[in-house]
């Protein structure tokens, strides 16, 4: 009966019922702009991105993974070289002292100002740049921007990455790291969180956690994380060449995926932590955009979360690309999506 009033439904509007409709189907090429409902500061540096440049972005050569992705991650980092850890705290009005931690490089980041209920916490960041760029003094910008937001002192873990030693290697400074910490802070006290491939690390750092029987963290921090590097998610079509911060997975992404596996399955939940047990996980705050390629994999994490009884804020912003809620350090968004966190912190650490 109702599969018969949608059927009537969509004749209405000229669809057809039929095999077609439900298997592959062809859609119109169309222009697309920036969302014109970005605020000023975002919509102007989204717009700086230009287009998705579909050709250039999908050729990658597949013989040498490491040497070709190094060669994208010196391109990539290209308009950061003259960045440093000075250009951070003026930017964001932090304290940076780099440190070295179980021997383990990494970057303490104190806000000049530590908000009341924030006091004798410790964020852990972890980075994004798909497992294979972004260290160094880059890989205190997002630590950076939390520190200054939330008012909650940052550790940022500046990983190995996988062009020096592929999975599990990231993975195992990030236990090390918050096992370190736990000296010195109960575990309820500490949060861990980053974007992108920060958000895999840290949904595999707590799995990794749960399989050491080690006491979890108080709070997690998930932006768009790559959590399914075999890509099914529903966004990675729809949503492809519509995000110009992360145009497609094809080509560099899947190399680095590849890569950073190594001689793993993309599955193990380590590496794809979409895959993992979520129950018992701490309570997550998790963000994401209509325009994100990886929106799929933060609302299927969400679900997840919710499926095994956990505590998950999902925020996804209208028109926002991969990553781009902080694009633009200010900005309605950047406020609104640290800000939340920074609340989000307050209640559950």
């Amino acid at each position: 009966m109702f599969r018969g009033i949608w059927v009537c439904f969509l004749g209405l509007f000229g669809f057809t019922y039929g095999p077609s409709a439900l298997g592959d189907w062809v859609v119109p090429e169309k222009q697309i702009s920036v969302a014109a409902g970005l605020s000023k500061e975002t919509y102007q540096a989204v717009s700086s991105l230009g287009s998705s440049q579909f050709k250039r972005r999908t050729a990658f050569p597949p013989d040498d993974l490491r040497q070709n992705l190094l060669r994208v991650a010196e391109q990539a980092m290209m308009p950061y070289r003259d960045v440093t850890l000075e250009t951070h705290e003026s930017l964001f009005d932090v304290e940076i002292e780099a440190i070295e931690i179980a021997g383990v490089r990494a970057f303490k980041i104190r806000p000049s100002r530590i908000a009341t209920d924030l006091q004798g916490r410790i964020f852990m960041h972890a980075h994004g740049g798909g497992h294979f760029m972004g260290g160094g003094v880059m890989a205190t910008r997002e630590g950076a921007m939390i520190a200054a937001r939330s008012g909650i002192e940052v550790v940022s873990v500046d990983y190995t990455l996988s062009t020096s030693s592929p999975f599990p290697a990231a993975l195992d400074d990030l236990v090390t790291v918050y096992q370190e910490l736990l000296g010195s802070y109960p575990a309820g006290l500490i949060a861990i969180g980053g974007s992108s491939a920060g958000g895999n690390l840290t949904l595999a750092t707590v799995l990794r956690l749960k399989e050491l029987t080690v006491n979890l963290p108080g709070a997690l921090f998930v932006g768009t994380p790559n959590a399914d590097l075999l890509f099914t998610g529903d966004t990675i079509t729809t949503n492809e060449y519509v995000d110009n911060m992360l145009p497609t997975v094809e080509g560099v992404i899947r190399a680095a995926a590849k890569l950073y596996a190594g001689d793993f399955d993309l599955k193990n939940p380590l590496i794809s932590p979409l895959y993992g047990d979520y129950a018992g996980f701490p309570p997550t705050y998790l963000v994401s955009g209509t325009r994100d390629l990886l929106l799929s994999d933060t609302v299927k994490v969400h679900r997840k979360l919710r499926d095994a009884g956990v505590v998950a804020d999902l925020n996804v912003f209208e028109g926002i690309p991969h990553g781009a809620y902080l694009a633009a350090p200010g900005s309605s968004e950047f406020e609104a999506s640290l800000g939340d966190l920074k609340n989000f912190l307050e209640t559950h650490l």
